[in-house]
């Protein structure tokens, strides 16, 4: 984020990393005591002699704005050394950084559960200021839970802030009116429209004024009941050009010609004639909550209510792997909400990438940022399977080895990131965890045929320079031994020695769905690789025909893998 120009994103959104299906039981005791319950950061954050020397600097050596430095140190006061302020020590700087990169029209949604969002939310209101908080949004993340001390954890918190105190962009949204609510206040007229019938004094406001708007029309006085007219605006959206440039009574006059505002006998006051557009709704409020079952139940459609926001069912076509997954239709309504036209958007913790997903759904330019190769990687697979290659292959990718050299860095830096790293270059799915994969770091899945399911090739890496021939007789092994894998892929960062040729040679070839036949072991380097060489694989994924089509292709598409 450093090296981005400041105030050049319209909407920030980050999902920042902890364990949450453990959050619900933070103590706050010194790192090391047994009996304090810190299980929420124990996986991620530790309070170490690094985290300390990071945290002085922060507070006292002028890392942090003196008020997110005081919110800092407050954190440090309350949690003691614990993982919670390890957490809070990662994430204030980060904050500033956001606060320095989102426009002056910008927003900025921070995603977060009910463990920490009240110290993010001090943070924040220290960075960004208390009058720039919009909205604490409650969503409903789960079906459900039972504790048996406790009501059940089943949301999360999105803390809205924008970079000014007016002036940012922000569209409201709407939720469809009940069919109930419908029922109830609309009259179906003989050419179908729906007309408002619950009337009500919705054409003057309170108090008595001494303009044009306090007199008296057509024998209605407003003034003798403390009151003032008040055109709505819903009836100037219906008339003509200039309409809002006519004085009051005017205005009143030309929407009553217009049959926009009647009298009716027995009513006290005339009443705007209002019918149910195609767009009507309830504002949004913040509480965004799924409610499963209730399909049938809004006016215009059969979704079931907040079904755009619905959280992740375990076998939900849309999850990728990630534990804390959000769905693409939580981000969509945000970007909506809060990013204009052509817009720029960034995720600095990208994970799988929905924020990116719903960035180029909407048709913006993005800018994602994650740790880890393997989120770049299934990014850009997610991209690739939803658009194509062209639309893939247009995406910029930041920070990541670019030639041998860059290679060998990784390698040194983190021989598991390399690992991933070289899979992704035969463009095959690396593994999650760094575990016993007994030399299966990744798998490229390749295209069958509809009705079937895809054909597999395990991918093994070496990057060290001691190379030999059980390396291959080992990935031949594995081969042999699992029904589900069709050949074997060895990368190596340096040339394989000629017994490694010679044994891959004599494992003897596969044949694919259409007959063609392809080595049992194929052998290839980083370095054939960086140079375009490929490998001999049948149709990795389907052909294109069903990409999601766009509003227009977004030109700023960034991913910035920082290891």
């Amino acid at each position: 984020m450093k090296k981005m120009d400041s105030e050049s994103i319209d909407v920030i959104y980050l999902d920042p990393p902890f364990n949450s299906n453990a959050v619900y039981n933070v103590g706050f005791a010194s790192a090391g005591d047994a009996s304090a319950q810190i299980h929420a950061f124990d996986d991620t954050w530790k309070w170490t002699h690094e985290t300390s020397v990071n945290f002085d600097f922060l507070v006292s050596e002028g890392g942090l704005p003196d008020l997110a430095a005081e919110a800092l140190s407050a954190v440090r006061t309350l949690a003691k050394e614990s993982p919670l302020t390890a957490y809070m020590t990662m994430m204030a700087p980060r904050l500033v950084e956001i606060h320095r990169l989102v426009k002056r029209t910008g927003s900025v949604y921070l995603h977060c559960d009910p463990t920490a969002s009240h110290y993010l939310k001090v943070m924040m209101d220290a960075i960004f200021g208390p009058k720039s908080f919009r909205n604490e949004i409650i969503w409903k993340r789960t079906g459900g839970h039972a504790p048996r001390k406790s009501y059940g954890p089943i949301h999360d918190t999105i803390l809205f802030y924008t970079k000014s105190e007016s002036g940012y962009y922000f569209k409201p949204l709407k939720s469809p009116y009940t069919r109930d609510h419908v029922k109830s206040r609309y009259r179906q007229l003989p050419d179908g429209r729906l007309k408002f019938t619950s009337g009500g004094n919705v054409l003057t406001g309170a108090n008595v004024s001494r303009g044009e708007s306090g007199k008296p029309w057509r024998g209605v006085d407003p003034s003798k009941k403390n009151r003032h007219w008040a055109v709505p605006g819903f009836i100037a959206d219906q008339m003509p050009d200039g309409f809002r440039d006519l004085g009051t009574i005017e205005q009143l006059e030309a929407a009553y010609q217009a049959g926009l505002i009647e009298f009716i006998p027995g009513r006290a006051w005339p009443e705007p004639v209002r019918f149910l557009e195609d767009d009507a709704g309830t504002a949004l409020g913040d509480i965004w909550a799924y409610q499963p079952g209730t399909a049938g139940s809004l006016h215009g459609t059969e979704d079931e209510i907040d079904s755009d926001v619905a959280y992740l069912g375990p076998t939900s076509p849309e999850r990728l792997g990630y534990p804390t997954q959000k769905p693409t239709g939580l981000l969509e309504r945000i970007l909506r909400a809060s990013c204009p036209p052509g817009g720029v958007v960034m995720d600095p913790f990208c994970g799988c990438g929905t924020t990116i997903a719903a960035a180029q759904n909407l048709g913006l330019s993005w800018i994602g940022i994650d740790i880890t190769f393997i989120a770049v990687d299934l990014i850009i697979n997610r991209i690739r399977t939803a658009y194509g290659d062209d639309v893939a292959d247009a995406i910029d990718v930041r920070g990541i080895p670019e030639d041998l050299a860059g290679a060998r860095k990784l390698f040194e830096r983190d021989p598991f990131e390399f690992e991933r790293w070289a899979v992704s270059l035969v463009k095959g799915t690396p593994n999650q965890k760094q575990v016993g994969d007994k030399g299966r770091d990744g798998i490229i899945r390749y295209y069958k045929g509809r009705k079937t399911k895809p054909g597999q090739i395990v991918v093994s890496v070496k990057g060290g320079k001691q190379l030999n021939p059980a390396m291959v007789r080992d990935l031949q092994g594995t081969v042999a031994n699992n029904a589900k894998f069709d050949g074997g892929i060895l990368i190596t960062m340096w040339d394989p020695t000629r017994g490694m040729r010679e044994a891959a040679n004599g494992a003897g070839v596969w044949l694919d769905p259409a007959g063609a036949a392809h080595a049992k072991i194929q052998l290839i380097t980083v370095p054939e690789l960086l140079s375009g060489k490929r490998i001999d694989v049948p149709l990795i994924v389907p052909p294109y025909t069903e990409a999601r089509p766009i509003s227009e292709t977004s030109e700023q598409m960034l991913i910035d893998f920082d290891a």
